[in-house]
């Protein structure tokens, strides 16, 4: 999975191998995981596996993915009140030396209450242990997507978010229509609010991005993500 320990704290494009997806895929029962609240409680994923399909998205602080993907994943959820929604805080995509890799479960949840803060996510934020207890069940990638019907079922997922593709597959979802899962195109992490991500990491974070830029870019057309 990774070059160095899941909680890394330098970013590698060699921390994600595209072309290995050992996550849970769609027809899948979906794995709960016990995870905690901004308040610090403790709960458990079933507990928002209830009565209406939850849209399932990963993120953290210093993702540019996940960061550009909120304002259009803001709309969706308006649009669609058939659907409940819920991010999951996994660790730092682009960690540095103002936000660093998170060492306690304290850390982890100062840092995804900041970012509910800075980015506007209105979501609940359900953040998961050091160790990715959670996160390594679904795959361990920064900005995945996962639709988990109310009987357990994965009705679809993606290793990237795409708020556009989203769109009419939420739609479908939301009227009872099946939906084929697929792989969607990662959004390139290169407009404004993407790049300014980075700077909530630090100069580390920027420094190792830039320096990684050619091989992640590759690594996404390899197999056709980008």
């Amino acid at each position: 999975m990774t070059t160095q320990t899941y909680g890394y704290r330098r970013f590698t494009p060699e921390e994600y191998d595209f072309t290995v997806d050992e996550g849970l895929q769609a027809g899948d029962t979906y794995k709960d995981a016990p995870l905690q609240t901004l308040d610090g409680e403790t709960v458990r994923l079933s507990d928002y596996v209830q009565d209406k399909p939850l849209v399932l998205e990963t993120g953290s602080m210093t993702c540019p993915m996940y960061a550009q993907s909120v304002p259009p994943m803001m709309k969706l959820i308006e649009k669609y009140p058939e659907l409940d929604h819920v991010l999951m805080y996994v660790r730092e995509a682009h960690p540095g030396e103002l936000q660093p890799q998170h060492r306690s479960a304290p850390e982890k949840i100062k840092a995804a209450t900041k970012t509910k803060r800075h980015y506007g996510d209105a979501r609940t934020i359900l953040v998961d242990d050091v160790d990715g207890a959670a996160h390594r069940f679904y795959g361990t990638m920064p900005n995945s997507i996962f639709v988990i019907a109310p009987d357990g079922n994965i009705l679809f997922r993606s290793i990237w978010n795409n708020a556009d593709d989203m769109d009419a597959i939420l739609g479908a979802i939301a009227r009872g229509e099946p939906v084929e899962s697929r792989e969607l195109k990662a959004v390139p992490p290169f407009s404004l609010r993407a790049v300014a991500t980075l700077f909530m990491g630090g100069f580390i974070a920027i420094w190792d991005f830039v320096r990684g830029l050619r091989r992640l870019v590759g690594n996404h057309k390899k197999v056709g993500n980008m």
